[in-house]
């Protein structure tokens, strides 16, 4: 998953961008806490369901962040 932290004039200043789905923050502060636990959950381990009742290994993902950059828009 792709995480980047944006500025935003209106409506709210800070978007956080995953993949296709954002959301929006009113400071920068709130923004980086959410990436923060976002990124600790999908790093977190996980094992797969098995329908036989078997341990599967468990796959890891790795969360990527992208630098924070700052959009002005008119």
């Amino acid at each position: 998953m792709n995480i980047k932290i944006t500025e935003k004039h209106a409506p709210h200043g800070w978007v956080v961008h995953m993949d296709d789905w954002d959301v929006g923050f009113m400071s920068l502060k709130a923004a980086q806490e959410f990436v923060e636990v976002l990124e600790a959950r999908i790093n977190a381990p996980h094992e797969w369901p098995n329908a036989f009742a078997q341990p599967l290994p468990a796959r890891p993902v790795t969360a990527r962040r992208i630098s924070a950059s700052v959009e002005c828009s008119p």
